[in-house]
């Protein structure tokens, strides 16, 4: 949609240190933690991983981090219209929920909804770095990754030693105010940091032809401690707390009126609240050769329905996850090394759903799992490394699954590449709503689900420019899904059911980071995904083609920074509504979206930023229906301070 460009001046507080790129490349070198849930160097690495680091979320400026994951291969986002609404992230033509999100260790995904998480409500602030792990991965980490992890840590990598303080704020478009508060302190002790960060924004029109604006606010609370008790024993804690409201425009399913299948302005609105928490024990023995770690999570999530002032239904889901982890290591000869680890975990999971009146759609359901994995990694010359993994979920409600992992690296360090491969199973559990969801006007459940299992493999190749100055990966990657669980728009109310057949995605990544200068930062990436459903149908809302270029400048002795992006998103298809026409499916535009971020240091600790958010006004639908906010212009100041 377009819109009249308009700026509002700000004021924003945010870490701040120098902002000289400390280590803006990806190398061979980098730790990766997500892909064996230890940490360990990527050139061992089997599997196809990315990083953003802090120094790429400073610069880009975005607020959600669902818009910084558009940079990253592999990766496609849909949002059903402006900041705030409901927004998915799809990793290699997998389904949302197939995809494993972690904050600070916690596995945040949705229980009521099989785990899904919601990005909608994930902002940028005090998030440091984010790892995206492709391809299946439920041998190590269970049943939502299917398609990958995304892994979100947050605090500064940068050492901030003794207390620190600082902040952001800022305005723009569409009514914009976002703000953000971090203070903490550290030593031989341990440390402990929070974070409060609060968004409002007066929004627009969800629906093409309304005028009344959808707004969204989202207030965020993250604290993180950790205590060094002895020198083999520390203990950690980590809480977060989301709580959004987002005004939401709906689809008409009125037979009988004009606008039928279309989205229109309504005065529907949505609450959700979000609390998460996770405390951990690591005890190191062997001068760290044999590690435990004891750690207990909780995950529940709400969502309250309101239409008319007046609420109409919601959700609750809970999950208590329990772990140990062991992890030993050892030598044998002069070139050889080995790690095993071992996992034990149980979930409990509750799921209730309820409605202003009294019906079959308010009911209350729970279950539990039992889950062990093992995993062996063997390096052999500092050359070729191999790993496989084994997981085994007893579940109350379901068959119990067996899954696995192998994956193989192997570096040619004088050509400065390496060659890897990764195949692995996976499942997924159907979700409470897919299975018990009731609602006599719109939905009903169908609880002869069966869970959706995968097989997946990969190939590719990384190559290391010389002197650190950067970082190629291409990869080829293949999956079958069984039993794919699929919405069933032919009857109404509408159902789900499993496919009868094998989808398939199959596709390539590609990807650039390269430092041509020591001021200049150049990245890009390119993905082809053919996603089809077993009738050979294209899946929906999956473009065969994305991709994305950015460039960084740093000038004035690091003093200023200039970042440039664009986004591509490539035609894709969707579910129509109108029942009138013929159609079930319709093709969605493709679309780019640019970017324009800058900032300049006044001092250490003062930084005045903005950016311009689609930069060509793009008119564009991530879904069918839906419309989005065309350019957007947003400034804002940076301040902090670090004690003695």
């Amino acid at each position: 949609m377009t819109r009249s460009p308009y700026i509002i001046l700000t004021a924003a507080v945010a870490p701040f240190t120098a902002f000289a790129a400390e280590n803006p490349i990806e190398t061979q070198d980098e730790i990766i933690v997500t892909a064996s849930r230890v940490a360990q160097d990527r050139l061992e690495v089997g599997s196809a991983v990315d990083v953003l680091n802090e120094d790429d979320i400073q610069a880009r400026q975005q607020s959600f981090i669902s818009d910084l994951l558009r940079d990253l291969p592999g990766l496609a986002v849909n949002r059903t219209g402006p900041a705030g609404a409901f927004t998915q992230v799809r990793l290699r033509g997998a389904e949302a929920n197939h995809t494993l999100v972690v904050i600070d260790g916690i596995e945040v995904g949705d229980p009521f909804n099989a785990g899904e998480f919601e990005f909608a409500h994930l902002l940028s602030d005090d998030v440091s770095r984010i790892e995206v792990l492709r391809g299946p991965q439920s041998a190590l980490w269970g049943s939502d990754a299917i398609g990958g992890v995304i892994n979100v840590s947050t605090g500064s990598e940068r050492d901030q030693a003794g207390p620190w303080a600082n902040g952001f704020l800022e305005r723009g478009s569409f009514g914009t105010v976002h703000g953000s508060a971090r203070t903490g302190t550290s030593g031989a002790w341990g440390g402990i940091r929070g974070s409060l960060a609060y968004m409002d924004i007066r929004g627009i029109s969800a629906s093409p032809t309304g005028s009344e604006r959808d707004g969204y606010d989202n207030l965020t609370a993250n604290m993180h401690t950790d205590l060094t008790v002895t020198d083999t024993l520390s203990v950690a804690l980590s809480a977060r707390h989301v709580n959004a409201t987002v005004d939401q425009d709906a689809q008409d399913f009125d037979f009988l009126s004009p606008t039928e299948g279309l989205v229109i302005d309504s005065d529907g609105f949505r609450k959700s609240s979000r609390w998460y928490g996770r405390a951990t024990a690591e005890l190191s023995l062997m001068d760290g050769q044999w590690t435990h770690q004891f750690s207990t999570g909780l995950t529940d999530s709400s969502n309250d329905e309101f239409s008319g002032g007046e609420f109409s239904f919601g959700s609750d889901g809970q999950k208590w996850d329990v772990e140990y982890q062991s992890d030993y290591s050892f030598s044998t000869g002069v070139s050889a090394t080995h790690a095993v680890s071992a996992l034990l975990e149980y979930e409990g999971l509750t799921y209730e759903n309820f409605s202003a009146g009294d019906g079959p759609e308010n009911q209350k359901q729970s279950g539990h799992q039992w889950s062990g994995a093992l995993q062996y990694r063997l390096g052999m010359s500092d050359q070729v490394f191999l790993g496989a993994a084994v997981r085994f979920d007893d579940h109350q409600r379901f068959d119990n699954e067996t899954t696995y992992r192998l994956t193989v690296a192997w570096a040619v360090p004088e050509a400065g590449l390496k060659l890897r491969g990764s195949y692995g199973a996976g499942a997924a559990q159907p979700s409470f709503f897919e299975l018990f969801g009731f609602n006599p006007n719109f939905f009903i459940g169908n609880p002869n689900l069966k869970p959706e299992t995968s097989e997946g493999w990969d190939a590719g190749v990384d190559y290391a420019f010389e002197n650190g100055q950067g970082l190629a990966s291409l990869t080829y990657f293949d999956s079958n899904l069984k039993s794919e669980i699929f919405t069933d728009f032919t009857v109404f109310p509408f159902t789900v059911a499993n496919r009868g057949g094998t989808s398939t995605r199959d596709g390539v990544e590609a990807s650039l980071r390269y430092l041509p200068l020591d001021s200049v930062q150049l990245s890009a990436s390119y993905t082809y995904t053919d996603a089809k459903d077993d009738n050979g149908s294209r899946e929906l809302r999956r473009p065969r083609h994305t991709g994305s270029v950015n460039a960084t400048y740093r000038f004035l002795e690091d003093r200023a920074t200039i970042d440039s992006g664009l986004n591509y998103n490539g035609t894709m298809h969707d579910s129509e509504f109108i029942f009138a026409t013929p159609e079930t499916v319709v093709t969605l535009d493709d679309y780019i979206l640019g970017t324009v971020a800058a900032s300049y240091a006044l001092s250490d600790s003062v930084e005045l930023i903005g950016r311009v958010e689609n930069l060509f006004d793009e008119n564009y639908q991530d879904v069918f229906g839906f419309a989005s906010p065309g350019i957007g212009f947003y400034l804002g100041v940076r301040v902090g301070f670090r004690g003695q």
